[in-house]
Parts: C-alpha cells; structure tokens; sequence
C-alpha cells in the first residue's frame, strides 16, 4: 500500500504542477499581454481550473493485455511476472471531457490473468528455491471483469472546440473500480496419496485402502474458490478441532467482487477531427491475495473428509496439494535430488486417523506439523496482495459538439 500510495503521489503531482510549466515553455506563459498592456483572454473566457463550458463526449474501445504479479510467479518477488502468459482482452468506455484538461471516463475491461509453476521454471535449471516452486505445481487462470470510473489530467490544455485538440497529448489518470474474478484450476486425472504417480494407478483404485481416485472432472477447469482448497468451507466443527490441534484459525471465503484502484500513464495521438489512439499502461491495485486462489498455507489434507465416501472430497484435495502430480522419473531424478529437504514423510492425523497420505518433506503436510522447517508448509504468500497490469491500446470516437460559453462572435 506504501508503494502504491508513492506512485500515485508521483503522477498525480506531476500531472497537476508539469501543465503549467510546458504550458508556459510552449506557449510563452499564460500571462503574456498584448501591446496595450491587455492581457491575451481564453478562448472560453473562462480561467476556473475545472471548465465545464468546454465540454464534449466520446465513446471507444480496444484491445489490452493484462500481466499478472502475484504468488504462481517465477521468483519470490512482489515484481515478479512471466509475460508468455500475457493474454489479449477488451476494453469499451465513455468519456467526458469537461475543462482544459480534465476528462472523466466509464470503463469496462475483459482480460484474463494466468500463470503456472511447471510452465514458468521448467526442470532445465533448479535451484534450491525454484525446484521447490516446480514441485508446489500449482496453476490458474481467471477472467477478469473489471468496470471503473477514473479521472483524467491531460499534460496540455486544449480550451477550444474538440477539432481543435493538440494533435499529441499525454496524460495522467486515476479512479476506482469493481472486479469480478472467479479463479480456476486445470484438474489432474486422479487424487492419489502417494507422493507420486505410480505407472499402473488402475492397479491401486477401490479396496479398502485405495490409492488412487479417478476425477471426473479430469482435464476441465473448475472453479477453485468453491473447492475452498485452504479450508474455507470447513464446517464449524471441523475448523474448531483444527484450531485445538494445529493452533490456526482457517481462513474464510473470499469475494469473487474486489475493489480496485487503477492509477496509470497514457498517451493520445489524434487521427482526424473525431478520432483519437491511444496507448495506456495502468497498474491495479487490488485488496485481496486470492487472484490465484493461493494465499496462505497447506491444509491438513484429512480435514476434508473422506475421498472414499465423496467424490468433491478427492477432488478439494487433488487441487489443494498438486505437489504428487509428477511422475517417478521427473520426481526422482530431477525434483527430490535439489529440494531443501530430500525426504518423503508419510502423514496421518487426530482429525482422521483412517487417512493417510504421503508428500515430499514441505509440501502437503498437516498444518501444524513441521512449523520449525526452513519453508514450513508454505502455500503462498500473505504479506503481499496480487496486482495486475493493463496495457491498453484504444481508438476514441468523438460524437462532435464541443460546448464552448463565454466566447464572442460578429
């Protein structure tokens, strides 16, 4: 929030002190005089910083690309993005401008935010770090609908009539507005307890202690956020008993509605009297972690339930922990040698004797079990909320008119 609350300081300073002083360096100053000692008057007649006697709207759309910053990221790091995820959307809006340099806009943004562990790092060049960001081996993809309301300072004034606009300006803007997101997740072919998957998991299906579960949805993208895949829809009971167990409260539902503040820089090229390019790059900040549907850490997989006895118990699990999707070679000979910790713990708790489980050491564990580790039993990160970049490229149509009071004619 600090950053976002800098950044925006930046540009907001700058768009309003930045005007004026190319105004003045452009046009010679706005208190030049004539040689009676008059003073050059306005078009409009007008010096109120906000003209409303100038005015006329516009209506556009285009093309975007969003670029998403958050936990299913290449590295660590709050700035950390793969761009071969970058995904085309679209964008339509109305506009008003209503002074010499001041416009409001209604916008509305399709876009589709999408990451992977095992597509961004590969298995060419594992570290300590990335190996165990490869094993986690989690992924999404979520839509996003975003509809916002921003304000616009242009960097020259134009006080005249549309057709008069200078033919290049730029332009700082910020506002607010309403996501609608809804992340989902591409399902395995099986939920299985073993720390991987065996060749044969036909083999290990039914009896009394089954291995393998085949998921019906296997191959289709489901929605994360109802699969509650951190706990969030443990019934009271359950979630009281986790608390005596493990200590830790579970996380509740998140919203599928977010606020957002895009705050951003654009440029506007004009191409006839009633049409404009631009070109905009907008930062949202948002305030939730649940973009991905990763935030915190893992559940103890047997507070779900049974997966013998519910078919959406085996599949909150598969997509809880995707840590065993692998199979024996890749996991053996490329994941298990440069992992933190080289061992495979096999798990089972108060909450559900019965089940049993077995992960690589970090990864699936119970969630109170092994909180001394170097990277306990991490999910995600919660010290930082996912952001999104928009990057805009638009045409505006100008519906004519151009308001303008105050002016004299013969």
């Amino acid at each position: 929030m600090k950053r976002l609350l800098l950044v925006f300081s930046i540009i907001m300073s700058a768009a309003i002190i930045l005007p004026e002083t190319v105004d003045a360096q452009i046009f010679g100053g706005k208190n030049k005089r004539r040689r009676g000692g008059k003073k050059i008057g306005s078009f409009s007649g007008s010096k109120r910083l906000f003209n409303p006697e100038i005015s006329y709207f516009s209506i556009g759309g285009g093309i975007n690309a969003l670029n998403y910053f958050g936990d299913i990221a290449p590295r660590p790091t709050v700035l950390s993005t793969d761009v071969s995820f970058t995904r085309p959307g679209i964008n339509l809006f109305v506009k008003q401008k209503f002074g010499d340099r001041y416009s409001w806009k209604a916008n509305f943004m399709w876009g589709r935010l999408q990451a992977s562990d095992t597509e961004t790092i590969g298995v060419d060049n594992f570290t300590n770090e990335n190996a165990n960001r490869y094993l986690r081996n989690l992924g999404f993809r979520n839509d996003i609908f975003e509809l916002s309301a921003t304000a616009q300072i242009d960097l020259f004034k134009h006080g005249g009539r549309f057709s008069s606009r200078p033919p290049l300006n730029i332009y700082a803007f910020f506002g607010a507005g309403l996501v609608y997101h809804n992340p989902k997740g591409l399902v395995p072919d099986f939920m299985t307890t073993d720390a991987f998957l065996a060749p044969n998991p036909e083999d290990f299906q039914g009896g009394q202690t089954p291995r393998y579960f085949p998921l019906e949805q296997a191959g289709e993208w489901v929605n994360l956020r109802d699969l509650g895949t951190e706990g969030q829809f443990l019934d009271a009971e359950t979630r009281s008993q986790y608390q005596d167990l493990y200590g830790k409260e579970l996380p509740t539902p998140y919203s599928r509605l977010q606020l957002v503040i895009p705050v951003g820089i654009g440029a506007r090229y004009k191409l006839t009297n009633n049409l404009d390019i631009s070109l905009e790059v907008g930062y949202r900040h948002t305030f939730t972690d649940y973009l991905d549907d990763v935030s915190g850490e893992y559940i103890d997989l047997s507070a779900f339930g049974d997966p013998r006895e519910n078919p959406d118990v085996a599949l909150a699990m598969a997509m809880s922990d995707l840590s065993n999707q692998f199979d024996a070679t890749t996991f053996n000979e490329n994941i298990l040698p440069v992992l933190y910790s080289q061992r495979i713990n096999t798990y089972n708790t108060a909450l559900n004797p019965d089940f049993t489980w077995r992960r690589a050491a970090g990864y699936g564990k119970a969630g109170g079990i092994g909180n001394d580790d170097v990277r306990r039993n991490n999910r995600g990160n919660q010290s930082d909320n996912d952001i999104y970049i928009s990057t805009n490229i638009s045409i505006t149509y100008i519906l004519g008119g151009g308001l303008v009071r105050g002016a004299k004619f013969r």
